[in-house]
């Protein structure tokens, strides 16, 4: 009974804490806070074109990097740890959502095949893609996820990189 009791009394602290800042946190959602957020964090003008890029660059090695479950939380770690853009290497470490994924064990599967040479497997890109037939070559996926991590990464930090010295932005005079 005590936990019933419990339940109710932590159910109306909830109650009365909504109709108290219910608003406010209703607030936070509103369309101009939402373009205040992304001014302030994704095209933040304070932070360089280099580290915007780099901050893309590591996000899509991070989200390409063979640690499932654990990607974004590394990637928000080390961003910290950096000093890189942290939403920005957020927002590309979501690289590996579900459709992706099927390609990403495929581009691993045949990057990996480089680098253990006789022992190479081909794997067909169709329904037959599961655990078993990456668990049986685990060796050449790992070995061709981190390499098409690194590659990726580079070649998405180098693109943002040019495409934000060709887009330069002007700076807007104050009025």
């Amino acid at each position: 009974m005590s936990y019933i009791k419990k339940a109710g009394i932590k159910l109306s602290e909830l109650w009365r804490w909504i109709a108290r800042y219910g608003n406010t946190f209703i607030g936070l959602f509103s369309k101009e806070k939402g373009r205040q957020f992304l001014k302030q964090h994704l095209f933040n003008p304070d932070h360089s074109a280099q580290l915007k890029a780099l901050s893309i660059g590591f996000g899509i090695f991070m989200g390409i990097v063979p640690i499932w479950g654990f990607q974004l939380l590394v990637a928000f770690s080390l961003a910290m740890l950096f000093r890189l853009n942290k939403a920005l290497v957020i927002l590309a470490a979501h690289i590996s959502f579900a459709p992706m994924i099927p390609v990403i064990i495929f581009l691993s599967y045949k990057a990996g095949g480089f680098w253990v040479g006789d022992k190479t497997t081909d794997m067909p890109f169709d329904g037959s893609l599961s655990l078993k037939s990456i668990s049986l070559h685990l060796e050449q996926y790992l070995y061709g996820s981190i390499s098409l991590a690194i590659v990726a990464g580079l070649a998405s930090g180098l693109l943002t990189f040019a495409l934000f010295k060709i887009v330069k932005r002007k700076p807007v005079p104050a009025v």
